[in-house]
C-alpha cells in the first residue's frame, strides 16, 4: 500500500488562467465584484517565499538560545512568470515607466493575482483552492526572440504577500476569465518580417534579440508587520543584445568605435500593429565577433546595447 493517501497536484489541475486585478490600495485585493484580466500565455509560475528568522544566542553556550532559538522577523514574497505573449498591455506593467498622474497600465499600479487550482487535503478527493499574490509589482522583464522561435518573456515580480491556499476565495460576484477566453496565437519570430530591427534608419537582419528592463524596485518594510508596506520603482535600466551577420555595412562597427558615440533611434518590430519596441538613445556597448576555425560558423557581430528608454507600442 502506498504511504500516500492523497493524489498529487500539478499544472494541469489549474482551473483558470492566472489573472489579475488592479489594487486601489497597495496590498489589498478588491473583493466586491472584482473583474479579473487573464495573463496569456503563461507557461510557468514559480512562487517564492522566504521566512526571515533571526538567530538568538546567549553567552555560556555553543548552541542557540533554547527558549527561542530563532525569532521570526519578516517574510519576503515574489514569483516569476514565463509568458509567450500575443499582446502588450500586461507586459507594460514591467516595461512602462510609472505615470503618477494617470497610473493605469504602468508600473505605478500594483496588482493582485489570482491562482485557482485543485488539490487534495489528505484524502483521495481534490477540491478547488485559491491563492492570491497581493501587492505585486514587476521588478525585471526580459523579452527575447530568436530565429525559428517564439517571442519569450520572463518577468520577475515582488509582492507583499502570497496567501496560504484556501478553499474559499473571499470574493463577492467576481468576474473570472476561463481558459476558453484565450484563443489568440502567440507572437513568432516570423511575425516581425525580414530585417525587423532598425537602427538609425537602417534595417538589419538579426537573431537572438533581447531587451531587458530592470525597474530596481524599492521595497519599504516598517516595524510591526514583517511585510512590505510600500513598493516603488527605482532607477530604471534598459539594456539588450542582438546578433547580426557581418557584411551589410560598417555603420554599426563605426558607431561602436566612435568617441563620443551618439545615441540613435532604434525600432524592433515583433509583429505589425501588435508589438514594437521604440528604442530612444540607443548606444552600442560591446561586440563579440569571433573567428572560428574550421570554419564551423559564419562571422557575426554580437552587440550589447543600452538606451534611455524602450517603450512597447502597437505601431
Amino acid at each position: 500500500m502506498s504511504q500516500l493517501a492523497f493524489p498529487h497536484t500539478h499544472s494541469a489541475l489549474i482551473e483558470k488562467p492566472l489573472q489579475y486585478v488592479v489594487e486601489a490600495t497597495y496590498g489589498t485585493t478588491p473583493t466586491a465584484s472584482p473583474s479579473f484580466t487573464a495573463v496569456a500565455i503563461v507557461g510557468e509560475i514559480v512562487p517564492k517565499v522566504d521566512d526571515i528568522e533571526i538567530d538568538v544566542r546567549q553567552i555560556g553556550s555553543h548552541l542557540k538560545y533554547a527558549s527561542a532559538p530563532m525569532v521570526s522577523a519578516a517574510h519576503k514574497y515574489g514569483f516569476t512568470l514565463a509568458i509567450k505573449p500575443f499582446a502588450i498591455p500586461f507586459l507594460k506593467y514591467g516595461t512602462e515607466p510609472p505615470n503618477y498622474t494617470t497610473p493605469a497600465g504602468t508600473s505605478a499600479e500594483s496588482l493582485s493575482f489570482l491562482l485557482q487550482y485543485k488539490q487534495a487535503t489528505g484524502t483521495a478527493f481534490m477540491t478547488t483552492h485559491f491563492v492570491f499574490f497581493r501587492g505585486s509589482k514587476c521588478n525585471t522583464t526580459n523579452i527575447s526572440v530568436s530565429a525559428e522561435g517564439l517571442v519569450e518573456v520572463s518577468m520577475e515580480w515582488i509582492c507583499r504577500e502570497i496567501t496560504t491556499p484556501s478553499a474559499t476565495s473571499g470574493l463577492t460576484t467576481p468576474t473570472i476569465v476561463d481558459f476558453s477566453g484565450i484563443t489568440t496565437a502567440p507572437i513568432s519570430n516570423v511575425d516581425g518580417g525580414v530585417k525587423p530591427i532598425t537602427i538609425n534608419a537602417i534595417t538589419y537582419a538579426v537573431n537572438n534579440m533581447v531587451i531587458t528592463y530592470n525597474n530596481n524596485l524599492i521595497p519599504d518594510p516598517y516595524n510591526g508587520t514583517g511585510l512590505i508596506e510600500a513598493l516603488n520603482v527605482g532607477a530604471i535600466v534598459i539594456e539588450g543584445s542582438f546578433v547580426t551577420p557581418v557584411g551589410q555595412d560598417l555603420l554599426l562597427e563605426t558607431a561602436l568605435n566612435a568617441f563620443p558615440q551618439t545615441g540613435v533611434a532604434g525600432i524592433y518590430k515583433f509583429k505589425a500593429a501588435v508589438m514594437f519596441a521604440q528604442i530612444v538613445g540607443l548606444k552600442l556597448l560591446s561586440n563579440d565577433s569571433p573567428w572560428r576555425m574550421g570554419p564551423t560558423e559564419t562571422k557575426k557581430n554580437s552587440f550589447n546595447w543600452g538606451c534611455a528608454s524602450a517603450g512597447l507600442t502597437t505601431s
